[in-house]
């Protein structure tokens, strides 16, 4: 076989496994998406609206991509199928970091969900809401600092240019929001769409960051 070959037959792997991952990613993501919102639909539930909506669907991110995660810690092979990884034994090599990423992401993702649907008229009692999102939030900082020992250079370069980025969106986008509402051309963000964009543009930030430095392409 010519180098030629080799080449075209990686090429051809690598876009069976992208194809595979972006299918698998946005089937479930789909599922989760509409479940949470026919549950929340629902005529015996109260009316929640569009911030808690956007928020749930938020921390629904960070829960799915927990998941993902944890399948290819307890089975490296399936999620050497469909994570960005050479093979399932890179998956054995980083089982401690990944672990704790993903409690960390999990814990992050159910700590914004049970916050958005707290409050007054919510499902869960406010000072529950509370208590379980300190303890969540605790929890995340703890595993992301044991992650953070376990990374190497270039994971921990990534960490930090993510975190600055996420500051500078919070900034733009946030800040225009604010901006304009205060002149009185939009309605104001509420507290709870303050607490979904610093999730969402973390999220937004690490994809940007990641994409700059060439490490989405499927290996």
């Amino acid at each position: 076989m010519t180098d030629a070959d080799i080449a075209a037959a990686d090429k051809k792997r690598r876009f069976k496994k992208t194809l595979f991952a972006m299918v698998l990613g946005g089937a479930a993501g789909f599922l989760a998406a509409f479940t949470a919102l026919q549950l929340m639909d629902a005529e015996t539930m109260p009316e929640f609206g569009a911030s808690v909506e956007v928020a749930v669907l938020v921390g629904l991110i960070y829960v799915i991509t927990a998941l993902a995660v944890a399948v290819g810690v307890l089975s490296p092979r399936a999620g050497a199928k469909f994570l960005n990884v050479e093979d399932a034994e890179e998956l054995q090599e980083q089982r401690s970091m990944l672990t704790t990423s993903a409690i960390g992401m999990g814990a992050a993702g159910i700590a914004l969900v049970v916050v958005a649907l707290g409050g007054s008229v919510g499902l869960v009692d406010p000072t529950v809401a509370l208590v379980v999102y300190a303890v969540l939030c605790a929890l995340a900082v703890w595993v992301s600092l044991k992650s953070w020992k376990l990374q190497d250079e270039l994971m921990r370069a990534v960490g930090r240019e993510s975190g600055a980025m996420t500051f500078y969106l919070v900034v733009a986008i946030g800040g225009t929001w604010a901006l304009l509402a205060h002149l009185g051309f939009v309605a104001g963000p509420q507290a709870l769409d303050w607490l979904t964009m610093f999730w969402g543009l973390m999220l937004l930030a690490c994809f940007i960051v990641v994409g700059k430095r060439g490490m989405l392409v499927m290996r």
